[in-house]
């Protein structure tokens, strides 16, 4: 073949390939997705997107100060969840929430009074219609938040407390129960504050929660406070941040006075002590490795509930 055929048979096949190339361009392989690793029972957020809704379970909700954030329950299925953030402008932003399995302590309890032991007929029945209304709270309409983050403490001053968010515990060797909120050891009689500004929305005496105060804060954000010796508060009350909300006490199923603080939003049960810390601390979609390995190691620090604990109660 003379070299002249064999340059104008090169240059043809050439300007096919790139005929067929600008036709066909070739596909560009996917971004990575954003996503950002938690543990079960813990709320994460997506900052850097001037957000005005946010996207969970195919729920859409306002965000918080234009910060979207994504409570997972205590025992939300371990894996990959789909969360989306939608920005001012209308565009949807699409992340993944990795959640991971805890391993949480296991509490032995002893209690004195054996009418939280061996429950009879009438309180098993006054027990499952109380639960029942308070399920009811947390199918309401989600509204605007009331409430920025970090939220206030529920006393003042508050004092440290173990780690007792999710803590299985065994009653008498009898009764089971996950503990779903934070046990604080503040001095009977002390004042319980609200966390944030709301209406009360149940504001009663329980059977195995004492003397309970729910408040909606909005953005389906729910406060529990239980165990108070006396409210100052009844349902459809406005509160605000602060404001005190009754006493501590040692009211319902409970081995010690105490202030009992659980927080429901989006009807996931979460810990609240982080939310009343900065938010910064929470895990955020798309932080570095070394970053997310650092707030691990610091709530992993935390003392944890052992069988030395004078103040334990169950959430009800």
């Amino acid at each position: 073949m003379s070299t002249v055929r064999t340059l104008l048979l090169t240059g043809l096949l050439l300007s096919s390939a790139q005929a067929a190339q600008a036709k066909h361009p070739a596909s560009k392989a996917p971004a990575p997705a954003l996503s950002v690793t938690l543990n079960q029972g813990e709320v994460a957020r997506w900052p850097g997107i001037a957000a005005k809704s946010c996207v969970l379970a195919g729920k859409k909700y306002p965000a918080v100060d234009s910060v979207c954030y994504y409570p997972f329950d205590v025992t939300a299925a371990p894996g990959r969840h789909a969360i989306g953030a939608v920005d001012q402008d209308g565009r949807r932003h699409n992340a993944v929430a990795i959640v991971e399995k805890v391993e949480r302590p296991k509490v032995d309890i002893e209690l004195t009074d054996d009418a939280y032991i061996n429950v009879s007929r009438e309180n098993q029945k006054r027990g499952a219609l109380e639960r029942a209304a308070v399920l009811k709270l947390f199918s309401a309409p989600v509204g605007e938040p009331d409430f920025s983050l970090p939220l206030g403490p529920p006393a003042s001053p508050l004092p440290k407390n173990e780690d007792d968010f999710g803590s299985l515990r065994t009653f008498n060797g009898k009764v089971e129960s996950q503990h779903t909120g934070r046990d604080y050891p503040v001095t009977e009689g002390n004042s319980v504050r609200a966390i944030a500004a709301g209406r009360v929305v149940l504001a009663e005496e329980h059977f195995l929660t004492g003397n309970s105060v729910y408040i909606d804060h909005g953005d389906g954000m729910i406060s529990a406070s239980f165990h108070m010796s006396s409210l100052n508060v009844q349902a459809g009350d406005e509160v605000k941040r602060g404001q005190p909300i009754g006493k501590v006490g040692n009211t319902g199923r409970t081995s010690g006075t105490h202030l009992h603080l659980g927080i429901r939003w989006l009807a996931a049960r979460v810990d609240p002590q982080p939310l009343l810390e900065s938010p910064l601390h929470l895990h955020e979609v798309g932080e570095p490795p070394r970053e997310a390995e650092h707030k691990d190691e610091k709530a992993k620090a935390e003392p944890k509930e052992s069988n030395r604990s004078i103040r334990r109660d169950d959430e009800g």
